[in-house]
This record gives C-alpha cells, structure tokens and sequence, in this order.
C-alpha cells in the first residue's frame, strides 16, 4: 500500500491544484483503498521513481552488526593468556596457555544461576568469582577465584579484556570459545569436554 500511494501522490499534485490540501498525508498510511480508486491514472504512474520507498526501507538492515565469525587471537593476548568478556559484560573469560604441559585451560565466570549440582560447594565460598573451566588434559570442573579477569583495555578502569562479539569465534590450541546471544561455550576439541555459561543456565558436557 506504501508504494501505491508514494505513485498516484505525484499525478494529482501536478495535474490538479485543488487536490493539494490532500498530498501530504499519503506516508500516514491512513488513506483507503477506496479513496484512491476514483483518481485519474497516468502513464506518469509507471516512473522509475515508484520504487524509491522500497530501496529507502532496505536501509536499516545495512548497519546490522555482521556475524563476526573467526576472530584473530593476537587481539585478545594478555599476560599468560587470551582474555575476552561477553558483549553483556557479565562473563570474563581466558584461555590460559602458559604453562602449556599440563596446566592449560579454559574458563569463564559469572552470574550464572542455579550453581551446578556438582559444583555447589564450591559456588557457595565465592558466588561472585565461581568459575566453570575445562583443563588440557581435565574435564569440567569449578574455581572460586577470579583467574580469567584481564586487564583493563582501551583506557577502562573495568577489567575483562577486549569483548567477543556475538558471533565472534575465538579458537588458541585445543581451545574453542563461542560467543552467543545464549551465553558462552568453550570446548577442548581435543577431547570434546566443555562447559556453556549463562545468567540463567550453565551446563558441563
């Protein structure tokens, strides 16, 4: 109905003068269909210029953000390893790397609720900085002590390190973390053990 409208608009405001008062509430979207029926049609109605409300509403979509994909590690690199935080700001990860032998691991902390069943004698001595991580060579287990904060970057008092956008993808080692709308999931693929972290789910696998 827009276009239409956007169309005939043009034809009565050039050929008859008395229907002016009328032209400029066509983008109202108030108009019938019967109250445009009875109006003059003109070849003028088939101008190129028709389609320009279509092309004006596909704008919007060009600054959607785009899915990120693979992000570059070297971006994240902090200190003895490789430090993002949610787009929410509310988890803060890392994927430590040094020492790589034995004690590499991933993990992210956060509010996350309700705290695992296996882990919630650990979730109740620092609810604030309980952490679910998976080791190198270890499945999923908990930390109560904020080891996956970076530092403050781009000026920021807050820690956390640079965000991972959703979409973004960021993969050191064995390691894979993903970023996404319903929380992070970081797995060692390697082994396939990981962990997902939500404000309102968490699971291990």
């Amino acid at each position: 109905m827009q276009i239409r409208g956007a169309r005939i608009a043009v034809v009565p405001c050039a050929v008859a003068l008395a229907l002016l008062a009328g032209c400029g509430n066509d983008d109202k979207g108030s108009a019938t269909p019967t109250s445009r029926s009875a109006l003059p049609s003109s070849p003028a109605a088939s101008s190129p210029a028709a389609p320009t409300p279509t092309t004006s509403s596909s704008a919007p979509t060009a600054t959607r953000p785009p899915v990120s994909g693979p992000v570059d590690p070297a971006q994240y690199r902090q200190q003895v390893g490789y430090y993002f935080q949610s787009p929410s700001g509310a988890f803060l990860c890392a994927i430590l790397d040094q020492p790589i032998d034995d004690n590499a691991q991933v993990g992210c902390q956060g509010p996350t609720a309700p705290a695992p069943a296996e882990f919630k004698d650990c979730w109740s001595k620092n609810p604030q900085a309980s952490a679910l991580t998976v080791g190198v060579h270890s499945g999923a287990r908990c930390l109560n002590q904020g080891v996956f904060v970076g530092a403050p970057i781009d000026g920021g008092s807050r820690g956390g390190g640079r965000v991972l956008p959703y979409g973004g993808v960021l993969t050191v080692g064995p390691f894979t973390c993903d970023s996404a709308e319903a929380g992070v999931t970081c797995t060692n693929d390697s082994t396939g053990t990981g962990f997902t972290i939500a404000r309102e789910n968490n699971r291990t696998f």
